[in-house]
């Protein structure tokens, strides 16, 4: 499975790490930017360490700076249960309509159980400011997963396009042809300023064989550039060029089914489909 962009945890403690270096004095933790009354649902997976299981859940979106909290539960959806490599149980969760623009702030969620565990994710940004910069990507590694879906701080730039040519002499006018064997009509796009760690992440996420950006199809035309430090940072930028197939748009994936006995339904057997 992908590795979650933004995960759940057991403790605010395992939700803010990350890893850092002792030269490191300058730092960015933007780049996931999801926004506001997205009708088009952001799917994660967990990875959570131990596991995770969620009956009658409450969740809030919780600012960084302040702790002001807003509960969001109604547009919070358990999607699916599922199992990590080690056997332990996750589950596909979702958000959907958030009402509410937090502005260029950091922000996370708390899901507290009526009986049971809070558990927090890593921050991230709500918000409609510079939405014009974002994308939304939905991807899976093979074609039974469920499709995962987060919003990034990446955007279109230019058309371009990548020719092979061949050439044959032409007997008759005596002339050297140049001929076009293959045309590949792709996109530009860059990336805000985010971590590297994050960096790394959209590089996993562009080689899925199964991606969509902004509901198109699309494939990794070549291999982006990694960036290099330069100074004391943790971040950089980085541009990819993208070959996308117009006629084919992303459709909402149906949810598999889990089996759990409050709601079992036909729908449950589509998980062998």
């Amino acid at each position: 499975m992908n590795t979650p962009v933004i995960n759940i945890f057991r403790s605010k403690t395992e939700a803010f790490y990350f890893k850092n270096s002792q030269q490191n004095r300058f730092y960015c933790f933007s780049g996931v930017q999801l926004l506001p009354n997205n009708p088009l649902k952001y799917i994660q997976i967990t990875d959570t360490p131990d596991g995770i299981n969620l009956e009658d859940w409450s969740v809030k979106i919780v600012t960084l700076l302040n702790e002001q909290k807003t509960d969001i539960t109604n547009s919070f959806t358990v999607e699916s249960y599922t199992n990590s490599q080690n056997g332990n149980r996750q589950l596909y969760w979702s958000l959907t309509n958030v009402t509410t623009d937090f502005g260029y702030q950091l922000v996370y969620l708390e899901i507290t159980q009526a009986l049971g565990e809070t558990f927090y994710s890593n921050p991230f940004l709500l918000t409609n400011t510079d939405s014009e910069k974002t994308s939304q990507f939905h991807y899976r590694s093979k074609k039974t997963d469920p499709y995962q879906s987060i919003g990034l701080q990446t955007w279109f730039r230019n058309i371009t396009r990548n020719e092979e040519l061949t050439q044959y002499y032409e007997a008759s006018t005596r002339n050297t042809v140049t001929q076009a064997v293959k045309v590949n009509k792709l996109e530009k796009h860059f990336t805000e300023t985010m971590s590297l760690d994050l960096l790394n992440q959209l590089s996993d996420i562009l080689i899925t064989p199964y991606l969509y950006v902004n509901k198109v199809r699309v494939s990794l035309f070549e291999a982006p550039k990694f960036p290099e430090v330069t100074n004391q940072e943790n971040f950089g930028t980085m541009e990819f060029t993208l070959s996308p197939n117009k006629n084919d748009l992303y459709k909402d994936d149906i949810t598999r089914g889990d089996f759990l006995a409050n709601d079992f339904s036909a729908n449950d057997f589509k998980i062998y489909t």
